[in-house]
């Protein structure tokens, strides 16, 4: 699966080939929650040839996350279970980059499947170029579903 190419592409914040791979081939069946560490830019980057109004990073991310929560939620099936801010390092370095996030998200879906199934679909691929103006950089870590749910 390629990656659209955006004025704007940040292959930093993407998943390499490899890593989509992984996720495809292995792995439990059923649902998985991704937990997203994200750290805005002050300024959104959106190509000048776009002619969007300046805004912040996460302005920017806003309009990325309807897509996947509203625009392709047929596809994605994606739930938002923590939309929050990161406000204080309780156990950690503070001020380091390891430490340093601005948003916690927190987006169950019903599998691995659906989760791909959204990276594939081009209203949502149309929609990263938003995700590269918003964000400064990212860690997306794949959880399994909360054994204590019933």
């Amino acid at each position: 699966m390629a990656i659209p190419t955006h004025a704007n592409h940040d292959a930093g914040i993407d998943p390499t080939r490899d890593q989509v791979r992984a996720l495809r081939d292995s792995g439990r069946d059923g649902p998985v929650v991704m937990m997203n560490l994200l750290k805005f830019r002050t300024t959104a980057n959106y190509p000048p040839e776009l002619g969007m109004a300046p805004c912040s990073g996460q302005e920017a991310y806003a309009r990325y996350q309807h897509a996947f929560t509203v625009a392709v939620a047929g596809v994605s099936e994606a739930q938002v279970l923590y939309d929050g801010p990161c406000e204080q390092v309780f156990i950690g370095a503070a001020g380091t980059p390891e430490a340093d996030w601005d948003k916690l998200l927190l987006v169950r879906y019903p599998s691995r499947q659906h989760f791909l199934a959204m990276m594939a679909d081009d209203s949502y691929r149309d929609a990263l170029v938003h995700r590269y103006a918003g964000l400064e950089r990212t860690v997306l870590i794949q959880c399994g579903p909360d054994e204590n749910a019933t």
